[in-house]
Order: structure tokens, then C-alpha cells, then sequence
């Protein structure tokens, strides 16, 4: 959607997609929201809220994103 942080151009990828956001320990949860696609971290469909590492892929849609330090 147009009022999120992150909006990607990919048709695959649904209007509210996924969610990535530091917890109260600092660590990074990404967090699919109902996708028709899903989201993937890794080669890892998410099913619940995951922790994503540091250059560990994550697929939304046919963008791939990661963290970097």
C-alpha cells in the first residue's frame, strides 16, 4: 500500500504483504501478513513471526530484500 515504510512494484507481492520490525531484544522479526504468495525467508515459507539474520534472504513476491549490518 502506498502509506507502508517499503512499497515494491511487484505484482506478486500484495498490497500488505509482509512485516519487518525490530522486537523488544533488538532482533529483526519478519512477519507475513495472509499473503496469497507468501513470504520466504531463506528457502523457509513463513508461517509465524521468524527471526531474519543478517544477509539472509527474504523473498516477497519475486523482490528479494535482506539485512546488513
Amino acid at each position: 500500500a502506498h502509506d507502508s515504510t517499503i512499497v515494491l512494484d511487484d505484482d506478486y507481492a500484495s498490497s500488505r504483504h509482509a512485516r519487518l520490525y525490530p522486537d523488544a531484544s533488538g532482533q529483526w522479526i519478519v512477519e507475513d501478513l495472509g499473503s496469497t504468495n507468501g513470504t520466504f525467508l531463506g528457502q523457509t515459507k513463513l508461517n509465524a513471526p521468524t527471526v531474519a539474520q543478517i544477509g539472509v534472504p527474504i523473498r516477497i513476491g519475486k523482490t528479494v530484500l535482506e539485512l546488513r549490518a
